[in-house]
């Protein structure tokens, strides 16, 4: 199914940010003065990307059309993930925008709330990979092509045209940015 494929390929994408974010996150716990636009720019990332679009494809799109078909329990839990990572999300913005580069407990505050937000995504993905694909190639396929061409909608209207390109730009100069402050020169 293209719908799925889609939010497995966004998947990836919120992986290898999350790779990022621990690899920054662990040279601003060490001390490492890591800039932080990095940290903002993954705040961005988490807010825009993951809420508002890959979960709103979720909220929006998935999930009215899979309760009537069976899986309301599910639905129901991933649900509740969504309201969980919100806050998470939140817990780490806040400690984004009190970091000091340089500052060693205010590295370890950001860490400790990269960490638990970035173990959330890890388990929340993989939950959806286990449930929640198989649930909608099992009961949404006849429905995909309005399914994607929904997503596509609500792609623009949620964040706009060119948004999406924008932040997989992003995500791909993470690395460069990251690495300088990974290795000991960085400290």
């Amino acid at each position: 199914m293209q719908a799925t494929d889609t939010l497995r390929n966004e998947h990836l994408g919120v992986l290898t940010v999350l790779d990022h974010l621990d690899r920054a996150a662990a040279a601003a716990e060490r001390g490492a003065r890591v800039p932080t636009d990095v940290f903002a720019d993954i705040q961005e990332f988490f807010s825009v990307f993951v809420d508002r679009c890959h979960h709103g494809k979720e909220e929006l799109e998935v999930f009215p059309r899979l309760i009537p078909r069976g899986p309301a329990g599910l639905v129901q839990r991933l649900e509740a993930d969504h309201t969980r990572g919100r806050q998470l999300a939140a817990a780490y913005a806040s400690a984004a925008r009190a970091y000091d580069p340089g500052q060693v407990e205010a590295g370890r505050r950001l860490a400790a709330a990269a960490r638990d937000y970035a173990a959330f995504l890890r388990e929340h993905i993989a939950l959806e990979t286990e449930e929640l694909f198989p649930a909608m190639e099992s009961a949404l396929a006849p429905d995909d092509r309005a399914l994607s061409e929904a997503f596509e909608r609500l792609e623009v209207e949620r964040i706009g045209p060119g948004t999406h390109e924008r932040l997989h730009g992003m995500i791909d100069g993470l690395g460069p940015r990251i690495d300088p402050w990974t290795t000991a020169r960085g400290h």
